[in-house]
């Protein structure tokens, strides 16, 4: 059992916060072959009642052993999943609202996930420049190529 904090939506200091997260998968067989083989269905209970928050400017690290559902909260933190239970607000906004409302994109902008193994994440036949730059083209977050090669060695420089 998690001890939960009220939710800080009015919290002008907390970015992101996570209020008894939960994301249930059905692992069933097919319909058919469960109707058939009179299998029941079956469920995997990947993230059951987590609950956290992080303070704008801060940084956070949600550690655990493999298998324990990190990847899966990220997911449903950046929407890619739809959580089963639970409440994300990300800026004081319930993702479950923005998805409904087609505000998904402007939030996007603002959170990213960055995966840990470069090799299975990176285009190895991509150059550092281009694997910068595709974020900005994708967000449309640059008038033109060259608002964007500018933008691109600002960041590269930052490094």
């Amino acid at each position: 059992m998690v001890a939960t904090a009220p939710l800080l939506a009015d919290d002008p200091d907390v970015l992101l916060q996570v209020d008894q997260l939960s994301k249930v998968f059905d692992v069933s067989a097919p319909f058919l072959n469960r109707l058939l083989e009179r299998q029941p269905r079956r469920l995997l209970r990947a993230v059951d009642g987590v609950s956290f928050h992080i303070p704008r400017g801060k940084t956070f690290s949600l550690v655990g052993e493999s298998g324990c559902g990190k990847s899966t909260v990220a997911r449903l933190v950046v929407g890619l999943y739809q959580a089963s239970a639970g409440q994300i607000l990300f800026d004081g906004t319930a993702l479950s609202t923005a998805l409904k409302r087609g505000q998904m994109k402007a939030i996007r902008r603002r959170q990213q996930m960055i995966f840990q193994d470069p090799f299975a994440s990176l285009n190895p036949r991509w150059r550092v420049a281009d694997i910068i730059a595709e974020p900005l083209r994708a967000h449309r977050l640059v008038r033109d190529r060259t608002a964007l090669r500018t933008r691109v060695a600002e960041l590269l420089e930052q490094v």
